[in-house]
Order: structure tokens, then sequence, then C-alpha cells
């Protein structure tokens, strides 16, 4: 009896377990704003990284536990609009922007307004359209933001302000991204491979975080870079079909 009762407690607590992963990203994203306005941005572009992996782990919990909902999907994305669409492009625009006045300042807002654009597009999708992301997810893109600052690649530079026009052009386009979950039915079935590949991914990266955060900016240039290409690449395919389509003799298009 006292199992049974446990067991039912314990189900009716799990619903709520991804919530506090997605909550605690959305807090971390409102402490680094206030780091922020104490001008701390060392610290601040380290809690976006924090925030990075609790928004990675709440999804997978949510499929794993198989409590994923339409609340923890919208709570999802207004979380990760703060801690990756706000919070960076404030950090940007102190940073590396604030010299370039009007320009920089429209640069920094055009960033979570494209964030804003691809959630909600996200979020209109049915769950079995959701393998591979269309546009590059705010996730990535506001972590390259923040990750170039440690860098120093653009201090003083105008280059600034074409890499965050790049990034949220990235996010509103509609080049495909691969995903490590491809679809929620081979999660929910216990497909072991997608797991192995996401927490290797999310182990790699607080290693990273931990000894060499300078390197977490090489690690999401490369899935970026991996994306475009590949996007790039698949658009071409799709002019050369189309072409050949139009060029092809009628009998052979089907055409009637």
């Amino acid at each position: 009896m006292e199992e049974k009762l446990f067991w039912g407690n314990f189900k009716g607590i799990k619903r709520f377990i991804p919530d506090l992963f997605t909550l605690g990203n959305l807090a971390l994203g409102v402490v680094a704003l206030f780091y922020l306005l104490e001008s701390n941005y060392d610290l601040c572009i380290s809690l976006v990284f924090l925030a990075m992996v609790l928004d990675g782990l709440d999804g997978k919990l949510a499929v794993r536990l198989k409590v994923d909902s339409e609340r923890g999907k919208q709570l999802d994305s207004l979380c990760d609009l703060v801690s990756f669409g706000v919070v960076p492009a404030a950090v940007f625009y102190a940073v590396l922007l604030k010299d370039f006045g009007i320009l920089g300042m429209s640069t920094a807002f055009l960033f979570p307004l494209a964030g804003a654009w691809r959630l909600a597009r996200f979020n209109l999708l049915p769950s079995s359209e959701k393998g591979d992301f269309t546009g590059l997810p705010i996730t990535i893109a506001g972590g390259a933001l923040v990750a170039i600052i440690l860098q120093g690649f653009f201090t003083g530079s105008w280059l600034a302000l074409p890499y965050s026009f790049f990034l949220s052009f990235l996010m509103v386009s509609k080049i495909r991204y691969p995903a490590m979950k491809r679809k929620y039915k081979e999660d929910r079935e216990g497909g072991s491979s997608s797991f192995l590949l996401f927490y290797l991914s999310i182990a790699v990266f607080i290693i990273l975080f931990l000894f060499r955060r300078e390197w977490i900016f090489f690690l999401l240039s490369a899935y970026i870079g991996i994306g475009f290409i590949c996007g790039l690449y698949g658009m071409l395919r799709g002019l050369k079909k189309e072409k050949a389509y139009l060029f092809a003799p009628w009998g052979s298009r089907g055409d009637f």
C-alpha cells in the first residue's frame, strides 16, 4: 500500500521535474541581467553557458519521463527568449556594439526579435514534423554570440555588426540544422543512440566550460558551420532538381 502511494506521488511530481530545469534556465538568465548591470560581463557569459546546459537537459528529461506537454514547450520558449535572446544581445551590445550608436543598438535588438520569430515558428510545428531544426536554434545562436567575446576577435572592430546580423539571419532562415533527437517517438521508445550522442555533447560542453571556456566558441562554430554548409548544399541540389524538371521532356515529367 505504501509502495503504491509512493509511486503514485512520484508520478505526480515527475511532471514538474523538466519544468524545474526550464525555470532554472530562466533564473540564470535573469541573474545574468543583474550582473550585466554591474558590468560583470565575464560572469554573465558563464551564466549563459550554464543556462545552455539546463536548456538541453529539460527537453530530454521531459521525453525520457514521458511528461512532455504543451505547457512545457511554451515555458521553454519564453525562458529561451530571455536567456539566449535578450541576455546575449545585451551583453554583446555592452561589450562590442555600444560605440556604434544607433547602428549598434539596431543590430543588437534585431537578435532577440529574430530569436522570437524562430521560437514562434518552431512552436507552430506539429510534433511529427520536429526532426531536424529549421533555422539555427536560439540556444546555439545566443551561446555563439557571447562566446566570441571571450576570443576578443571583434574588440573595437566593425565586424561585430555583420557577425550579430549573420546569426540573426540564420535563426529566421530555413536552413536545416541537425537535431540530436530525430523523432520524439524514437526517444519515447528508449532509443539509446541519440541519448548517447546528446549526453556526450553535454559532457564535452561541461568539460570545456570548466577548463577551457574560450574553446566553446569553436565547438558552437563547428555546429553552425556544418549546418550552414549542408544547408547550402541542400538548396543547390533543390535548385538543380528544379532546373532539371523544367527542362525535361513533358512525358518524363508526368505532366498532362
